[in-house]
């Protein structure tokens, strides 16, 4: 009868507790290179109050639209939230002493229904007791960390879960730069656009002018296909960079959040690329222990290991435990109903455990590893910041040369054109000069974009605590 009763409970529990699995597949637009699918919308969703609260490195460029790009994305890019929910996730783990309430254990005991069968053992006389036992007990146990072995491990699960905020906050920063790299390469690609369209012009009517030349008998025909030569292969690079800024706009659609779209809609038409701002604050490589996820990183995991060898030492002392039990028994349905309770203290002390002995020897290597791990760290960190610095000084004095080479090359071009016109010269210097000048304007413009880019791995190199802000958002 007992037997049934408890059949019965397990399966109207487990109807109740189990439950069938369904998953709904996400939103997505109704067609490829749709610009406007009100299932998939392309702004931001929910608030636009940015996250960051500390200063930023990306106001040196002020450009209040570059900024709201970068906190849409710190709210949206799923790969932030999927990283950042990590977090918090790992701070409750259940291995993971949490609190006071952590050790402590209630249930219920309720092996009711045993059949128990005593009978002797040859050479004695042949007897057998059958007996039924039915019993419930309301059990409690608290273990008392005297040696502080929950807390070491408390400490070193808690230190897993901010090593998992260093690494979100890496990826914070390195989604800052990709969004102002995307934006400064769409400035990039929409300059070299306009510059082309300004050559293409400018060649179409020098076309013009050594066809109307030819016209009259006053420059061979090798000079007008030279001339259109020049001309196709510019309007050839036409739809190219067009189609550069349609796939750069898509990947910053991706990268903010938004449903990947070839719209050139999230950069104002009229942002220029920008010359570089006022140089940061350098600092000491010092600062960068505190400054750099990674290097917050290094020492998080170096004081992991010390969390766990406090632990294991600690796991060598006695275990203190406070237990506790009180319920009911009977040895049939028919027999009197027998109180029980257990009030006391358990003492449990490990004299040989072999997981524990290895774990012993091998959390010193770890610690060593890790020491070196940590130094590693700080000479990345210092020679990243250093070859930034290099890099940015160098292309600085490049960009400077090269634009007062085309400054020069524009009033070698006018000089050529104009002997020409008059007869003094022949083609080939014209030729010759807007060629220079073409390769130089391009050079010009990407030296540019170049040093933009390394003056943000620099901002990137030395890092910041801002990133902390972003890791608070728990959706």
């Amino acid at each position: 009868m007992i037997r049934c009763v408890l059949g019965a409970v397990a399966l109207v529990t487990g109807a109740c507790v189990v439950r069938s699995v369904k998953t709904t597949p996400p939103r997505t637009p109704g067609a490829y290179f749709a610009s406007s699918d009100p299932a998939a919308p392309r702004g931001a969703n929910g608030s636009t109050a940015p996250l960051t609260e500390s200063p930023v490195w990306w106001t040196a460029f002020s450009d209040p639209v570059l900024d709201a790009s970068i906190q849409e994305g710190f709210r949206n890019n799923n790969f932030i939230r999927d990283v950042r929910g990590l977090i918090y996730e790992n701070m409750l783990d259940p291995a993971i002493p949490q609190g006071w309430w952590w050790p402590l254990q209630i249930g219920i005991l309720t092996p009711a229904g045993l059949r128990n069968v005593v009978a002797n053992v040859p050479p004695a006389p042949a007897t057998q007791i059958k007996y039924n036992v039915a019993n419930v007990d309301l059990t409690a146990t608290y273990q008392i960390d005297a040696w502080g072995e929950l807390d070491a491990r408390r400490k070193a699960g808690l230190n897993f879960a901010e090593q998992q905020r260093q690494l979100t906050e890496g990826h914070v920063q390195n989604l800052a730069v990709q969004v102002a790299q995307l934006w400064f390469d769409i400035l990039e690609a929409r300059a070299l656009q306009a510059l082309t369209a300004t050559q293409i012009t400018y060649n179409q009517e020098l076309y013009e002018l050594v066809k109307a030349r030819f016209e009259q008998h006053l420059a061979p025909r090798l000079v007008v296909l030279q001339q259109e030569q020049v001309l196709l292969s510019l309007q050839a690079q036409v739809p190219l960079i067009a189609s550069r800024i349609a796939l750069l706009n898509s990947q910053l659609h991706q990268v903010l959040g938004r449903t990947p779209s070839t719209a050139d809609d999230i950069v104002p038409l009229d942002r220029q690329l920008p010359d570089i701002p006022p140089a940061p604050g350098l600092g000491t490589p010092a600062d960068l222990d505190a400054n750099t996820p990674e290097m917050r990183l290094a020492r998080l995991r170096l004081e992991e290991v010390h969390h766990r060898i406090n632990a294991n030492r600690a796991s060598w002392l006695p275990t203190i435990q406070l237990v506790g039990s009180v319920g009911a028994s009977t040895l049939g349905l028919s027999e009197p109903i027998l109180h029980q309770s257990v009030v006391g203290v358990s003492l449990t002390w490990l004299m040989f455990d072999g997981k524990r002995i290895t774990e012993a020897r091998q959390l010193p290597m770890a610690q060593h590893r890790r020491e070196i791990q940590y130094e590693l760290a700080m000479q990345t960190a210092v020679a990243r910041v250093q070859t930034a610095v290099i890099q940015e000084n160098n292309q600085a004095t490049s960009l400077t040369s090269l634009r007062a080479q085309v400054e020069l090359g524009h009033r070698l071009l006018a000089e050529a054109r104009r002997l020409f016109e008059q007869g003094q010269s022949d083609y080939l210097s014209v030729l010759t000069a807007l060629t220079n000048v073409t390769e130089l304007e391009r050079a010009s413009l990407q030296a540019q974009r170049l040093l933009l880019n390394h003056r943000v791995e620099l901002y990137r190199a030395l890092g910041g605590n801002w990133s902390y802000d972003v890791t608070k958002r728990l959706e």
